[in-house]
């Protein structure tokens, strides 16, 4: 990691993290705590790291537990440190501790994590070279990859740490081959929705949203059940927030994240969905966005999402349409297995990836696998599995691999 960027780069990064003070990083908090550190003095950079050990900064010391230091052992190693070493650089404390802050904002948006939280900030002081906090950590092993590694693993937790009211059906596909549209998993749809007959439809998966609509329209009414699309609304934010349920149709999965985003709908029906248990469709690209992220979809990136980070309705990643390697094929390009296999060479999210007529019911605790067709699980570094349904994968829902 090159030393910090500059004062331009790391506000049009903070200008990108959402949400900048969370119950785990309040910069004023983070302050009072440094000076508290100094006693008296100015405080210098690194009162400022061992203020980031204090047991408020639950994001920072779950991350150093995780990799087997205890904060109060590197709070050590830094006041030892800075009885001989000198932190200074030339540079005013208030312009360093504003471009950590920065560096952080600049790391949170490189992990796709929509807020900036200590453990980012932990990141960021590792990752500066030559200090006197990024040599303390080293020295506990600490290095800005382990930290990055910690960071993904608790993805899941971080961004949605209570899922228990989530209540979904994701399914792989709309149309399965000689079937109308939604014909396959109709009956599932019936059980999932019950006496709910008001559907919020969302369209942005395609261009023509109503023409979309009026597919999807007579669907549900052959289920009986109204539908109504949120692009036909005049406030389309209230309409999410009133909802009786939600289903949210398949196409180009980056349009459709976008669409989400600058429509300002991203977070009310993320709300919806998780803290009020609002009952979630979703097909192909709907069920990518109910994912952590859309890292394992099959679209092209027609447009560009402000984020890849999705819903998050549960902690692990979908392939939907998934699709077997041909052992007659001569087509030389890869081979879906292969990308997934990619996919866990950067990350180490497990990836269900679920056939054709294949569908995940998630509620009361549980995930189930529904449908006609296996879906197969991959892990990183492990062989994958096949799993029939009904089959029980209640084990995903936990976030922990």
């Amino acid at each position: 990691m090159p030393p910090l960027r500059s004062a331009t780069a790391c506000a049009a990064a903070a200008g990108k993290v959402r949400a900048m003070t969370t119950p785990d990083f309040d910069r004023s908090s983070l302050e009072a705590r440094a000076r508290a550190e100094a006693e008296g003095q100015e405080p210098r950079l690194e009162h400022y790291l061992l203020a980031l050990l204090h047991p408020e900064s639950t994001a920072a010391v779950d991350v150093l537990r995780r990799l087997g230091v205890e904060p109060a052992a590197v709070g050590a190693t830094v006041r030892a440190r800075m009885a001989v070493q000198d932190g200074g650089t030339g540079m005013p404390v208030a312009y360093r501790v504003a471009a950590w802050f920065g560096q952080a904002a600049l790391e949170a948006t490189a992990l796709d994590h929509d807020r900036l939280t200590t453990a980012h900030l932990l990141l960021a002081a590792c990752a500066e070279r030559g200090t006197v906090g990024a040599d303390a950590l080293a020295a506990h092993g600490v290095d800005p990859q382990r930290v990055r590694d910690a960071l993904r693993r608790r993805g899941a937790e971080e961004v949605l740490p209570d899922r228990s009211r989530v209540r979904a059906l994701l399914i792989s596909n709309s149309t399965m081959h000689g079937g109308g549209y939604l014909e396959h998993c109709a009956a599932e749809i019936r059980a999932f929705l019950g006496a709910r007959r008001r559907v919020l439809f969302v369209p942005y998966a395609l261009a023509d949203h109503d023409g979309y609509a009026a597919r999807a329209r007579k669907a549900f009414a052959a289920f009986g059940h109204d539908l109504v699309s949120v692009h036909e609304v005049d406030e389309p934010v209230d309409a999410v927030l009133s909802g009786d349920a939600v289903f949210v149709g398949g196409g180009n999965t980056f349009r459709l994240l976008k669409a989400l985003y600058d429509r300002g709908l991203f977070g009310p029906l993320r709300r919806r969905a998780v803290q009020d248990g609002m009952p979630y469709i979703g097909s192909s690209a709907g069920t990518n966005v109910a994912t952590l992220s859309i890292r394992t979809t099959n679209d092209m990136p027609i447009v560009q999402p402000p984020s890849l980070t999705a819903l998050g309705l549960v902690p692990f990643q979908i392939n939907p349409h998934y699709l077997d390697p041909d052992p007659n094929s001569t087509h030389m390009g890869e081979t879906r297995e292969e990308r997934l296999r990619q996919f866990h060479e950067e990350q180490v999210v497990p990836v269900l990836a679920m056939r054709e007529g294949c569908m995940l019911r998630v509620e009361g605790g549980r995930a189930e696998l529904r449908g006609s067709t296996r879906a197969r699980l991959f892990r990183r570094g492990e062989e994958a599995t096949e799993h029939t349904p009904p089959c029980d994968l209640s084990f995903l829902r936990q976030g922990v691999w």
